[in-house]
């Protein structure tokens, strides 16, 4: 499962990454993104996701190589951050639709 298939589950989930825990926000879907949003994003839709046992959880899986893993984290964290509404409302308007 990847992030592009988790925008389209009917889900209430904290979202998290598999290395530090950094991400840390919730994800209320199912989502979806303006044709601007699927190629701004488009790197992190491709990331594999996993939920934890009980699906209360789901976990970005980074790449662990040094210099890797923190490049894809600040991608996935503003990915995910922007679509709670972390953004500028001229961005939230560009990428997703409501």
């Amino acid at each position: 499962m990847t992030v592009r298939d988790l925008l389209k589950m009917e889900i209430d989930v904290d979202v998290y990454d598999s290395i530090c825990d950094e991400i840390a926000i919730a994800f209320c879907g199912a989502v979806e993104l303006t044709e601007e949003g699927e190629t701004h994003f488009s790197e992190v839709l491709d990331y594999p996701v996993e939920f934890n046992r009980d699906c209360s959880e789901v976990f970005v899986i980074l790449d662990e190589t040094e210099g890797v893993w923190q490049k894809q984290l600040r991608k996935a964290k503003d990915f995910f951050w922007s679509l709670a509404g972390y953004c500028a409302a001229d961005d939230y308007d560009r990428w997703f639709i409501d």
